[in-house]
């Protein structure tokens, strides 16, 4: 075949030569570093001109193959020798890929307070690093870095229920705890944005009163039953006076009919429920809790300075009172026993909440009642804690409820008592005062009720607790304690109210029939009646206001019957009209006796 050589004149010194003269020619020179030369050749179906351009030497590393010096034809021939006589496979000039020396590190999962990085494994010969074992997908270093991120977990939406408070849709984080309005975790909130305060739920209890009708309640005071069968050794007996089987007609039938005549919605007891240094074994107690819950009517009491005595305990009567069937009763924590709060509620509307508070100052308090490390011996009246705890409870009902009306019901009266009659009708406190405001001509604001007694253990005599109480917007604070008392007078906007005790059970006050006499006595004498019952506050369904308050006597004692009639009662004197009225005392009933 012959061969045709030609010369050409290029940047790369290209060459068109004979095969067989191309040696000879060059003189045995072959183009290097990138030259190319061209030859000719004639094959079947015409002349081919290979076009060959030098494929340098690349030495073989772990991040890529390499390959030994050759010459490739355009048309994809490769060739040992610039001369192109000599033919080479492809896979004969390719040097495989060196193994990677590899160092692998773990990956850490990112936290919301701490970034993390993925697993990959870096070579230590191309420092190169890689996703994969197999270094097949390489990363920069800056890619294995992660960045801080919120373990978010999802909450629904709950709407509120009833007394059970709803949810906002919000995340939390596993991590730090966090809480997030949306799923990218970008807008932080706090827990309490979570939350669709239920206003019903505010108060520790609520009493659903039916609409229609104005919401009564009824305060009972200082029952404080005495067993002269659980007398200590070396006390007082009162076996005649106070015996066991004696309860029914010293304090269950008074309060029977009390009850019957408020008909009321709800029952508070200001203390001194039973004599605790005479109820050691507790039925004392289990029996006022079976008669009250037979009346099948909430009822909330607050402890005296008399209960934490029994060797029971006091967390012994307090749980008594949680497991009642109708007693709304809560411990909790605080200094005393038995702090809480009690709504009444009508048509889902918060009328009148009622704070019930422990005043504390049982100075024989048992050893059994000590224990728990809040029952106070030496100290009457109200502690910080439990200050605090109405205060921010009012503050967050008042958030929802601007106008709600708040009372407070504990045993002992502070010393504002004192000053409200002092300061308001010149009555200073003796050692045994006589102030009858039932028979004062210038009673005003409905000002009722009997001072029979100077009042034990004020307290508070800075009166900062007080102004604090009224600053909340309280407008009543409901007493027991002294059991001569049973005045109800409004002072500085607040009706500072005594209850009218609720039995015979250790000192009362007694009338005599003939002359109007009262006196405080242990025993009724003959012509004499006792001066028992309770207060009957009447709410106003519209407003939550009181719209009437009075002292309801027991006619089963406070009558004289004659030819089966009773011949006189006591008049509720709040709701006497004139001082006439106020003074009539003794007036013919000609209802028949029951």
């Amino acid at each position: 075949m012959k061969k045709i050589i030609s010369f050409l004149l290029g940047i790369a010194s290209v060459f068109t030569f004979a095969a067989c003269d191309l040696s000879a020619m060059m003189g045995g020179g072959a183009s290097q570093n990138g030259q190319s030369s061209q030859i000719s050749e004639s094959v079947e179906g015409g002349e081919h001109t290979h076009i060959l351009t030098q494929v340098s030497e690349r030495k073989a590393t772990c991040a890529q193959e390499g390959n030994i010096a050759h010459w490739k034809c355009s048309c994809g021939e490769l060739f040992l020798d610039a001369k192109g006589t000599e033919t080479v496979a492809e896979a004969d000039v390719v040097l495989a890929k060196e193994e990677h020396v590899l160092k692998h590190t773990a990956g850490i999962e990112p936290t919301c307070k701490n970034g993390g990085r993925m697993e990959y494994w870096s070579c230590s010969k191309c420092y190169k690093n890689y996703a994969d074992e197999a270094c097949t997908q390489e990363v920069k270093l800056s890619e294995v870095i992660l960045t801080a991120a919120h373990t978010l977990v999802h909450h629904e939406a709950k709407p509120i229920n009833g007394t059970e408070d709803g949810v906002v849709e919000h995340w939390t984080c596993s991590s730090c705890e966090g809480y997030f309005s949306d799923a990218e975790g970008k807008n932080k909130i706090k827990q309490a944005d979570t939350v669709l305060i239920s206003v019903l739920g505010i108060p520790d209890f609520i009493v659903e009163v039916p609409a229609g009708r104005d919401p009564v309640v009824l305060q009972l005071t200082d029952t404080q039953i005495i067993d002269a069968a659980q007398v200590r050794p070396g006390g007082n007996t009162y076996e005649t006076i106070w015996a066991t089987d004696q309860i029914e007609e010293r304090l269950f039938d008074y309060l029977t009919e009390t009850v019957e005549a408020a008909d009321p919605d709800f029952i508070i007891i200001t203390g001194d429920l039973v004599h605790g240094a005479h109820d050691d074994n507790g039925t004392s107690l289990l029996a006022l809790i079976d008669f009250m819950d037979s009346l099948q009517i909430p009822w909330s009491p607050v402890f005296g300075n008399h209960e934490a005595e029994s060797k029971k305990g006091i967390d012994w009567q307090c749980e008594q009172l949680e497991n009642s069937e109708y007693c709304l009763f809560d411990q909790k924590e605080l200094t005393g026993n038995g702090n809480y709060s009690v709504g009444l509620v009508q048509e889902g509307e918060i009328k009148r909440v009622f704070y019930m508070l422990d005043t504390n100052a049982c100075t024989e308090a048992s050893e059994a009642s000590l224990a728990n490390g809040h029952t106070r011996n030496d100290y009457c009246g109200l502690a910080q804690d439990q200050v605090d705890w109405y205060t921010a409870q009012i503050k967050l009902l008042k958030k929802y409820v601007p106008d709600v009306k708040l009372s407070f019901a504990y045993h002992i009266q502070p010393a504002v008592f004192e000053e409200a009659y002092l300061k308001k009708y010149g009555f200073t406190m003796s050692a045994t005062p006589n102030i009858n405001f039932d028979l004062y001509e210038e009673t005003a604001e409905g000002d009722f009720g009997y001072i029979g007694c100077q009042l034990i253990g004020p307290w508070d005599r800075d009166k900062k607790i007080f102004n604090g109480m009224k600053a909340l917007g309280a407008d009543s604070i409901f007493v027991g304690h002294v059991h001569y008392n049973t005045a109800s007078v409004v002072y500085e906007g607040v009706r500072l109210h005594y209850g009218v005790k609720s039995g015979e059970y250790d000192r009362m006050n007694v009338m005599d029939v003939s002359t109007g006499v009262i006196t405080a006595r242990d025993n009724v004498p003959k012509g004499s009646t006792p001066i028992i019952g309770g207060s009957i506050i009447v709410i106003s369904e519209t407003n939550g206001t009181i719209k009437d308050i009075y002292n309801y006597y027991s006619t089963d004692k406070n009558g004289v019957i004659k030819n089966g009639e009773i011949q006189w009662h006591l008049i509720p004197s709040s709701r006497a009209k004139t001082i006439a009225e106020r003074k009539e005392y003794i007036v013919l009933n000609k209802k028949k006796y029951a």
